[in-house]
């Protein structure tokens, strides 16, 4: 059983929780025909979907100090680093998305794994 929950780590999930829910109703959305991008295949809709729920549940499991949670979002928040560090090399003239997103990413790490949060993840 988990101890007292951190704050950066109910920030990260509720932040999770945000994202998947997003993912959920966009996909949807263009499923439905509401929401009609150009070029965006109903496959892509479906995968968000499923993205959706499953970052919805890792977010829940991340709430109950699951530690296989923290590694599948520790993991999600250095894919985020890698592609913003590679958007940076690649598009250097599009920088603050991917700035943003390397913060971001940083931020999430550093509250993952405070002493409070490994204190979390180990009880």
């Amino acid at each position: 059983m988990a101890g007292q929950r951190p704050g950066g780590v109910v920030l990260i999930a509720v932040l999770a929780w945000i994202g998947a829910i997003a993912q959920i109703v966009s996909g949807v959305l263009i499923l439905t025909g509401i929401v009609a991008p150009a070029g965006i295949p109903s496959a892509a809709a479906w995968v968000a979907i499923i993205v959706g729920v499953i970052s919805f549940l890792v977010a829940f499991f991340l709430f109950s100090g699951s530690g296989f949670a923290r590694v599948l979002v520790t993991i999600s928040f250095l894919l985020s680093l890698a592609s913003a560090i590679f958007a940076i090399t690649a598009h250097p003239g599009n920088l603050v998305t991917p700035i943003l997103s390397a913060a971001f990413a940083l931020i999430g790490l550093i509250l993952l794994y405070t002493r409070a949060a490994n204190d979390y993840f180990t009880s």
